[in-house]
Formats: C-alpha cells, structure tokens, sequence
C-alpha cells in the first residue's frame, strides 16, 4: 500500500486523502483492473488512522465507481470500460480493429466433439475447425470466443488460416459465403474458474453466454460462434418494433 500517503498536519480531512491516493493510483495505472486492495483494519495498522475515515474513502470510490466490495473476498479495483453495443450487431467489435485487440489461443481441426458436430449439422465422422480467442479493449477482455467452422466448407483453411481475422470477414470476404441470417440465444450464466480467468473477471461472477448460428444460403449452417461477455462490463441494446 505504498500507493497511499497521509499528511496529518494539513487539513485536508484523512477520508479525502485516502481516497485521494487509491484514485491517483487508478488513474495512473498503478493499479489496474482487480487489483485487491488493503482492508479496513490493515490501512488503519499502519497510518493509526480511525476505521470511520477508512470506510468513508472507501465508499467514496465505491459511489465513483473506481472499487467494489465483494462479500467474503475483499475490495477490488473495478475502473473498467463497459462494452455497450445493440444486440442485434453483436459482432460489431470487428469493425473497428484501431479499438479492439484480437489474441488468438488455439486452432485445431476437430473431429469427436458431438454437441458442435450437432449444432454445424454435421454426421458424426465429419471435421470442423476451431479457433478459440480473447478480444481486448485497452488490454481487457472484451469477450471470448469458441468459432466453429466445418471443414468440407472452408477448403485450404489450414493454408489460408491467419490469426485476428474476425468471423464475418472469415465467412464473407475471404470465401465469398453469404451470411443470409445470424440467429443469437442469450443465456446468463456463472463465470468457471477458466472464463473468469481469460475475462479477467472473480469466478463465478455473472456472464452473457451468447450463441450465434451463422446460416448461409439454402439454410446451410456455414458457421456456429460461442460468445462469453463479462456481465459487470457489457451492455447490449435491444430495439423492439410494434406492428402498425
């Protein structure tokens, strides 16, 4: 906690100045997103300030928005964008490569996973392709994503596979597929200790399981994506037409 420094012969009250400090501390990066920060009792062991000022700081940052306690575990550094997009474009990300960061994980060409073979309509023999990956904002998770793409319909992918090119760009410009429609299914659900680990998020924490069909012409199923958004930190629009 040497981010923190009190000056008890001015009269800037003590609540000011710790909450000053954590907050110069956010701002300039030396703490960043999760970082724990000290308890109650440890601040006041060491400065031999009172717990009244200590908690009062605390809740200053917590109305700013800069921390958030969580129960059982401590208080955390929350200063985090907020993904904000209509749900209808959900892919939108994509768009503006200057913004978003794309690292992939993993490629690989599967064959023994019967639920993807399922859901690309598959038989049971057939190959699909797999890229896992991480899109990042100012180096945090933004959502990470499982693509799933069958085999007998990319030809030459292995060759023409190169990392960070989006799903759409994948299916529409480098092999010319129409994407007809983009069926999405919403599902909140609890963060494993894996997808809290890759959103930089606490396990368990709340997040938008996202699933999206991607149907080509004559309904084929020329791609299937699943999405993981961290809930604290995405929003998604939705607009409703009335029938006239």
């Amino acid at each position: 906690m040497d981010y923190i420094f009190i000056d008890k012969t001015i009269k800037t009250s003590i609540y000011k100045q710790i909450a000053s400090c954590i907050s110069q501390a956010i701002e300039s990066g030396r703490l960043t997103y999760n970082d724990r920060l000290p308890t109650e009792k440890e601040i006041c062991d060491v400065f031999d300030v009172s717990q009244t000022a200590v908690k009062m700081a605390y809740q200053q940052l917590i109305n700013q928005e800069q921390i958030k306690r969580v129960k059982g575990r401590g208080t955390f550094v929350t200063n985090r964008h907020v993904y904000h997009q209509e749900f209808s474009n959900l892919y939108a990300f994509e768009k503006n490569p200057n913004l978003y960061q794309v690292t992939d994980l993993l490629f690989d060409c599967v064959d023994d996973a019967y639920i993807i073979q399922r859901m690309l309509k598959l038989e049971r023999h057939e190959s699909f392709y797999v890229i896992q990956r991480v899109v990042k904002q100012n180096n945090l998770p933004v959502v990470y994503q499982s693509i799933y793409l069958p085999e007998h319909m990319y030809p030459q992918f292995k060759k023409k596979y190169q990392k960070g090119i989006g799903v759409l760009t994948l299916i529409s410009d480098v092999y010319q597929k129409e994407i007809v429609q983009i069926q999405n299914t919403y599902s909140p659900i609890k963060a494993s200790s894996s997808e809290a680990q890759l959103l930089n998020i606490l396990p368990n924490e709340a997040i938008y399981l996202i699933r999206s069909l991607f149907i080509g012409a004559n309904q084929n199923i020329i791609g299937y994506v699943v999405n993981y958004f961290p809930g604290e930190f995405t929003e998604f629009e939705v607009t409703v037409h009335a029938r006239p």
